[in-house]
């Protein structure tokens, strides 16, 4: 079984539905905010996911004695599963306008496959980003599959959908974020970027289409990721870490004054020996970091 939503006069209708894997339960079983109904563990996951916590008043049942499961057999739920309600989230961008400055946002443009989005959600709560916001036709919604992939950050992070993302990039220029588009085919470049005290939303396209050409109209600019453009894009989940990773670094640079906004784009025809080392060094850290996520994601699938 898995979660579903329903559509009624136009009304997004979230149901039920069996999140599974250890990090993703008892994040989900800590978590105060969160409508928990049963629970199907197993003996050796018990002391894991409790760990010292109060055991929630639902029915419980042992998984190792179950004959069947709530879920088909090909989910690897390592000893836990847990039906839950969907989380509240926000519905807009301006319900959250009251977190710390300097915001920062990521914007998933017909992001679908759970596993990346879980993924992506696990980077930018690592890289204290203030929330996801992806579309509701042809993004993922919240569903076990995406959950376990987040391995217990979508407790802890506003993921907000919405049905118009270049109205949502209106609405966000508006309230005076700098909203960038990453797009391969652009000469600037995301570790040249110094984001000073803006208030940021970054745009990624789906694998395969990539952005919209309507979203990427309404950005303020476009940048890319430094990298051997001659092999295919990145995946996207990927993607997002290395461009935070960037963004975090570059974020103590000094930046120039651009009109109202504080951010600039360090474009120079002759550089120094030290300029070279530092954007070697920045590459550097973003190829470390991609195989860092690389090998995150394998063990994470073998547990």
């Amino acid at each position: 079984m898995g979660s579903h939503n329903k559509r009624s006069n136009n009304i997004l209708v979230k149901s039920d539905y069996y999140m599974f894997g250890l990090h993703a339960v008892k994040a989900a079983i800590e978590n105060p905010n969160r409508r928990k109904h049963a629970l199907w563990i197993s003996e050796n996951a018990r002391p894991k996911v409790f760990n010292n916590h109060k055991i929630p008043r639902i029915p419980i049942f042992n998984l190792d004695k179950s004959k069947s499961l709530p879920i088909s057999d090909n989910k690897v739920h390592q000893g836990a599963i847990l039906k839950v309600s969907p989380l509240k989230q926000p519905s807009d961008i301006l319900e959250i306008q009251n977190a710390k400055q300097p915001k920062l946002v990521v914007i998933l443009d017909k992001v679908s496959d759970p596993q990346n989005v879980g993924a992506i959600i696990r980077s930018s709560l690592f890289f204290n980003c203030t929330a996801i916001i992806n579309t509701y036709n042809g993004g993922s919604g919240e569903n076990g599959s995406l959950v376990k992939a987040a391995s217990g950050a979508f407790e802890q992070i506003n993921y907000i959908q919405v049905t118009n993302i270049s109205q949502t990039i209106i609405k966000l220029k508006k309230l005076g974020y700098v909203v960038i588009a990453l797009d391969e085919n652009s000469t600037n470049k995301i570790s040249s970027f110094n984001k000073g005290n803006d208030d940021i939303a970054i745009v990624f396209g789906a694998e395969g289409k990539g952005i919209r050409r309507l979203t990427k109209e309404r950005c303020d600019l476009q940048l890319s990721i430094d990298g051997n453009h001659n092999f295919s894009s990145l995946n996207v989940s990927t993607a997002v870490g290395i461009t935070l990773f960037n963004l975090q670094s570059n974020k103590s640079s000094n930046s120039q004054i651009n009109g109202s906004n504080s951010f600039s784009i360090i474009l120079t025809n002759s550089v120094s020996s030290k300029d070279l080392n530092n954007k070697r060094s920045k590459l550097s850290n973003s190829i470390i970091f991609f195989f860092i996520c690389s090998i995150s994601s394998l063990f994470r699938l073998q547990e």
